[in-house]
């Protein structure tokens, strides 16, 4: 199954719902101290998943950990001092070609999108495919 999001400035992407986390969902109506917002992350050929971060950083590392990261990751034998470390393990990463974006969530727009978040919240799923 295909899930539109809209992110911010209007542009849209299309994710298969298996590359959209569910790891540490904030509704727009919660209480969000830490600024925790969904991030669609992407590179030359696409867009690659989307997780729930309070940063840039750790949304990188967030998709590598979810297993969604392929995309950025090289072998150690190509890497430089110039070579992001991401996710818990410090994989290699080339970010050169990628980019980042944080998705729109609006209650009146996106009421769908934000019930099967809740959904895959209560069943403790580990991404929007249930």
């Amino acid at each position: 199954m295909k899930v539109k999001l809209t992110l911010k400035g209007d542009r849209e992407v299309e994710l298969e719902a298996e590359r959209i986390a569910c790891n540490n969902i904030i509704l727009p109506w919660e209480s969000n101290y830490h600024g925790v917002k969904l991030y669609v992350i992407g590179n030359e050929y696409g867009a690659l998943g989307a997780v729930w971060a309070e940063h840039e950083q750790d949304a990188f590392d967030e998709l590598v950990d979810q297993g969604m990261g392929d995309g950025l990751l090289i072998e150690d034998d190509e890497a430089n001092e110039e070579i992001a470390r991401l996710g818990n393990a410090g994989e290699s990463a080339d970010l050169t070609h990628a980019w980042i974006q944080s998705v729109r969530l609006d209650e009146k727009l996106d009421c769908r999108l934000l019930c099967a978040f809740a959904e895959a919240r209560g069943n403790n799923s580990k991404n929007l495919d249930r």
